[in-house]
Formats: C-alpha cells, sequence, structure tokens
C-alpha cells in the first residue's frame, strides 16, 4: 500500500462546516486526495462552477479522488428489470458530473436488497439486471476515462459476498470493482469482516477505513475507537497488494475534526 490518504468533506458538512472550511481543515491536517459527494455540489451548478472546484482542491494542495454517490433517491433497488434504464441514465449523469470535477472514479452502490425477494431471484433475473446496469454504465464510464466502485452497505446486495463475485466478475472490466469500508463489513458480517479481503482480493479497487461497534450500521470510529481488529485488516490489505485509494471515513462520528486527526495518523502509521 503507497497511495496518498484520501478524505472526503462530508463528515465535517454533514455537521454544518462550510465547504471551504472543511477542505481548509483536511488540507491543514496532511490529506492528499479529496472525495467528494454529492451533497457538497449544491451550489456548484454547471460544468465550469465544477471546474472551479476543482481547481480550489488543487490550490488547496490536493487533488480529486472520486465522486461519492451512494444512497442516491434515483438508486435504492431494483425491483424489476423494466427500471435498469432510469438507474443507468443516472448513473451516467453522475459519470459526467466526476468527469467535470477532474475526478478519477464514480462511487454508488450495488442498491438495495428488496423486499421479499427470494435467493433463487437474487442471484437469478436481480443479479442479471445488475450486470445489465453496470455493464452500460460502465461502458460510458470508460468512455469518459472514470472508474465505477461500488461500496457495499450492510442491507445491500453485494453483503453477500459470493453474489458481489459474481457481479464483478460478469461485469468484467478492470475499471469496474468494489469499495471495502471496514465498518459496513463488521455491521453487515461481524464475523467475516476480515476474511472478505481474501475473497475479494484484486477486485477491491478502493477501501475506506474505519473503527466500529459492529452495531451502528453508518457511525464510522476513527481506528483504536471501536473493538475491530484494525492490525488484521490492513495486514489482509498487504496480503493482497492493494494499491487503490485508501481514505479516512469518519461518517457520523460526532467529533470529526478529532476522528480526522487520528484516523490520519493511524494510516501514516500503517502506511510506513
Amino acid at each position: 500500500m503507497n497511495k496518498p490518504i484520501v478524505a472526503n468533506p462530508i463528515v465535517l458538512t454533514r455537521f454544518g462546516w462550510p465547504l471551504e472550511s472543511a477542505l481548509d481543515l483536511l488540507a491543514e491536517i496532511g490529506f492528499a486526495r479529496i472525495e467528494l459527494c454529492r451533497a457538497d455540489l449544491d451550489g456548484w451548478t454547471t460544468p465550469q462552477l465544477r471546474a472551479q472546484l476543482a481547481d480550489h482542491i488543487a490550490d488547496l494542495g490536493m487533488t480529486m479522488a472520486g465522486l461519492n454517490v451512494p444512497d442516491a433517491d434515483d438508486f435504492q433497488s431494483i425491483d424489476s428489470p423494466s427500471e435498469v434504464p432510469a438507474v443507468v441514465a443516472s448513473l451516467k449523469r453522475d459519470v459526467d458530473l466526476a468527469v467535470d470535477l477532474r475526478a478519477d472514479y464514480l462511487l454508488t452502490w450495488e442498491g438495495r436488497v428488496p423486499l421479499a425477494i427470494t435467493s433463487a431471484d437474487r442471484h437469478g433475473w436481480l443479479l442479471d439486471a445488475t450486470v445489465d446496469l453496470f455493464q452500460q454504465t460502465i461502458q460510458h464510464a470508460e468512455s469518459r476515462d472514470i472508474d465505477v466502485v461500488v461500496e457495499v452497505h450492510p442491507f445491500t446486495l453485494g453483503i453477500d459476498v459470493d453474489w458481489l463475485i459474481k457481479l464483478i466478475d460478469r461485469v468484467n472490466s478492470n475499471r469496474f470493482g468494489v469499495a471495502y469500508d471496514s465498518c459496513h463489513y463488521a455491521v453487515g458480517s461481524p464475523d467475516n469482516y476480515v476474511n472478505v479481503i481474501d475473497q475479494l482480493g484484486p477486485r477491491i479497487k478502493a477501501v475506506h477505513l474505519s473503527d466500529s461497534d459492529t452495531t451502528s450500521s453508518e457511525l464510522h470510529f476513527p481506528p483504536g475507537r471501536g473493538c475491530l481488529d484494525m492490525d488484521a485488516i490492513v495486514a489482509a490489505l498487504r496480503r493482497i497488494n492493494f494499491q487503490g485509494d485508501l481514505m479516512v471515513d469518519t461518517w457520523l462520528y460526532p467529533a470529526p475534526r478529532r476522528a480526522l486527526r487520528e484516523g490520519f495518523a493511524y494510516i501514516q502509521e500503517a502506511l510506513s
């Protein structure tokens, strides 16, 4: 692992910080890469303005990593193959936003598990529809030099690792893969959150590193503040020779400045 450390200002702006102030703090701490959420693009309404936002980030000595759009209103779950075209159109628009920001990847998700779906349907028509969705999306993304990465949550389809592996392998693009979020996997698969790294291997394109209490789905603790075996997670990432983007994720932690500093220090030490 030898990558600049990524941060997302949403962990500050969701507590009321202006985006400018959040970016200033991240630069001061020493982060080199920024992942933005679509919620922080309010006001940046044109391609020209979004390019100026990327310029501002560069002026602070950082570069754009990705655009984060999971849990979007226009993509919650696929309840029928007929819904695929609308979701593809939405993801293509998000790819274009990522291009405006000079980002390297679009981070989305693979969809919530629909209510009352059978295992046969989950691994049958729903898997087929999701493969179709991302094959169409990745075709557009590749034409615009953007990667597409799905962030698995405890309640999304990919928490079933076999299902996720089938999805990634069938989409069959080296520009498509999964973001390993240690908090999400610790909640959704508390007995397997380390082993899943070895199972997924090179399919992991990005990592959101945080600690967890293994019960709070979206509460991301800084390393050492939860109960995860963080050293085992880092060791597993070394085993698979992970070389992607590595982000400090402190989403919803109520002391974000402290969490960011602690997370940055932990990853610096791990990378050394």
